[in-house]
Parts: structure tokens; C-alpha cells; sequence
């Protein structure tokens, strides 16, 4: 009798055991993130936020994570700061606490970013804007990409197109590849649009610095120009302060944002968002929620890079109702004639980073004398 007791209860302790153990198991459906939980836990770390633009359309992917997935996702963005020195640790504590899935990159702090992915095999990473293809070739690793040289193309049929002085200009926030792709499509649209067109560009040396920006933008104003694309981040907000004094006594002058319908992000501002025409579009945001639904399901090809366009939605313009109010119907129909051929693959727009040097070239060509 004591035996058959004894028996029983060891079948006991077993189901028991076998029954808790069923629920440590990871859930299929997002491929073991958050073992032991239901819950994915996603980090986005950032330098900083409330640039309006480049950062915040990032910053916004949380918004539509949550918003998409609820309380199966637990998304933060980390601001990590401005400090080149303190991005690797950021991203050290991050990948110590155990997050399924950290989203940071771009050229400018990839490297940080990278360097930790590579010690944490485990942890699944999304480069939501690469820069090397080479360093983002890591197993865990999955980079995306956006085709800068197409804004810029889009962005300066526009200005090409609504120009009546025939020059345009340009903010740039640094001087590097990276940003003179934006600037060798933003040309050659302009050009496709008007061919006797004449570009001014600048750089502000800097992604948070207004001040220069705008005092490079009433330069470019006072030599004949009357559209000025602010492609600086923080900094163009100087372009727009410049673009909003002049159009007190000339509404033909415009602005051109970048990354984020910046007449939607400045709306708090309408004195400066009034000044914008358009914005051409980085969609970091859309890009990031798609790139991390791929890695849930198991099809985000890691190891690999990709680069996504204006017909993968990607990048765009801005053509809200202002933009619509502001253009004429045979300027709207001009633009979208020189688009669709980029929709279409008819025209092929220059790219900087695939052809070093041909900025140069354009700008030799284009650049006012």
C-alpha cells in the first residue's frame, strides 16, 4: 500500500511539473521574444528627440508599434544623448537588460550600436536607417535603408517646378556622401523640371543649429533664390525663421522641409509652418513597424541590407492640403508628369553613394556662378 502511495505521488509532482513547465514555454509567434512572457520588449535608442523631423519620425515608430500590437509590446524610445562617448554605453545597458528586439543605427551611431550587437548574438537588431553594408552584415542584425537620392529628386522637381527667379537653395547639415545624395536628386529634379535652373548650397555643419542656418538662408534669399530646401534636421528651423521674414513682403519665396511633413510638425509654430510648400519624406516610421512585424514573423532576412523607395512607400512628398491650395493645377500636373517617371522606373535619379562624385558634377553644372 505505502508503495502504491508512493507511486502516485511521484505521478503527481510529474504532471505538476510538466503542467508549470508549459507556461515558461516561448511563445511560436514571436519566435521566443521575451522568453518566458507573452510580452515583446522593444527598445528604440536615439540621441535625442524633439528636433521635429528626422528624429521624431523615428521616435514615432513607437507610437504606431504600440498602437499596432497593444500589450503584446512593450516599446520605449531611449534618449541616449548627444555625446558621442555615451552611445555605446546606452546601448550596453539596453542589451543588459534583455530586450528582445533594439532599434537604433544610421551612419552617424551605428557603430555603438553595432559593436554591442556583435557580444549579444541573442538579441535581434534593427538598423532603421544603415550607412555600411559591410558592418551590418551581422547575423543578428537586420538593416534597412532609404533611397535619399529619390527625396531629393522629388523635392526639387517641386522647387524646380514653383520657382520663378529660376535659383534655388539648398541647407545642408553636413558636408559627406550621406547628405549629398539628398543633394545630387534635389538638383537633377530641379533641372529635369527647369534645365536653365541655378542651386545654391550650404552646410551648417550641424544638425541642431538654427541660427546658422538661417543667417546661410537670408544669403541665398538676398542672391536671387526663392525656394530653400532645409535638409539640417534641427537646423532648419533657421531656414524657415529666414523664409517667414521674407514672405512678409514676398509670398513666392517658399521652404522645403525634410524626413516629416514638417507643416504638420511645426504647426505649434504657424508663423513657420506656413512657409512650407512640401516636405520630402523619410519614412522611417512605416519602415521601422514593418521591418519589426518581418521579425516577429520570422521573415526579416538578418544579415542582409535593404534599400527601400518612393515605390515601396518608403520616401515621398508631403501633399497635404496646403501644398494642394498652393499649387496650381498645371504646376501639380508638371510634378507628378516627372514623378510618376521615377514611380515607373523610367527615370533613374543619380546617387551619390553609388557613383561618388556625381554631386560634384551636378553642382559644377547647376551651382550659381
Amino acid at each position: 500500500m505505502k508503495k502504491f502511495l508512493s507511486m502516485l505521488l511521484v505521478a503527481v509532482l510529474a504532471f505538476g511539473m510538466v503542467a508549470c513547465g508549459s507556461n515558461d514555454t516561448p511563445d511560436a509567434g514571436n519566435d521566443g521574444a521575451g522568453e518566458g512572457s507573452d510580452v515583446t520588449s522593444v527598445r528604440i535608442l536615439l540621441p535625442h528627440i524633439g528636433d521635429q523631423s528626422y528624429m521624431d519620425v523615428t521616435a514615432n515608430a513607437a507610437k504606431l508599434l504600440s498602437e499596432k500590437y497593444g500589450e503584446a509590446m512593450d516599446v520605449q524610445v531611449v534618449e541616449m544623448g548627444d555625446d558621442e562617448a555615451d552611445w555605446e554605453p546606452a546601448n550596453m545597458q539596453a542589451a543588459d537588460e534583455g530586450h528582445d528586439i533594439i532599434i537604433s543605427g544610421n551612419w552617424q551611431y551605428e557603430g555603438a550600436m553595432l559593436a554591442v550587437a556583435e557580444q549579444y548574438p541573442e538579441i535581434k537588431y534593427l538598423n532603421f536607417d544603415y550607412s555600411s553594408a559591410e558592418a551590418n552584415s551581422l547575423p543578428n542584425v537586420y538593416a534597412i535603408t532609404y533611397a535619399a537620392h529619390e527625396i531629393g529628386y522629388l523635392t526639387g522637381v517641386v522647387a524646380g517646378v514653383k520657382s520663378q527667379t529660376g535659383i534655388i537653395g539648398g541647407v545642408v547639415g553636413q558636408n559627406n556622401a550621406g547628405m549629398n545624395q539628398f543633394m545630387a536628386g534635389y538638383i537633377q529634379g530641379a533641372a529635369d523640371a527647369n534645365p536653365e535652373i541655378k542651386v545654391i548650397i550650404t552646410y551648417v555643419g550641424s544638425y541642431t543649429d538654427p541660427a546658422t542656418a538661417k543667417e546661410q538662408t537670408q544669403q541665398m534669399l538676398t542672391a536671387g533664390a526663392d525656394i530653400v530646401w532645409g535638409c539640417a534636421g534641427g537646423s532648419g528651423n533657421g531656414v524657415f525663421e529666414a523664409v517667414a521674414e521674407a514672405r512678409k513682403t514676398n509670398d513666392t519665396i517658399w521652404a522645403l522641409g525634410v524626413d516629416t511633413d514638417q507643416y504638420v510638425s511645426m504647426s505649434a509654430q504657424p508663423e513657420l509652418a506656413s512657409t512650407i510648400l512640401t516636405s520630402g519624406l523619410k519614412n522611417c516610421d512605416i519602415a521601422i513597424t514593418s521591418a519589426v512585424t518581418a521579425m516577429l514573423e520570422g521573415t526579416a532576412p538578418f544579415g542582409t541590407q535593404e534599400m527601400l523607395g518612393y515605390a515601396e512607400g518608403a520616401v515621398g512628398l508631403a501633399e497635404n492640403d496646403y501644398y494642394l491650395a498652393n499649387m496650381t493645377e498645371e504646376e501639380l500636373a508638371a510634378v507628378k508628369a516627372l514623378t510618376d517617371k521615377v514611380l515607373d522606373g523610367t527615370t533613374k535619379v543619380v546617387d551619390e553613394l553609388a557613383e561618388p562624385g556625381v554631386f560634384d558634377k551636378y553642382y559644377a553644372q547647376y551651382g550659381l556662378k
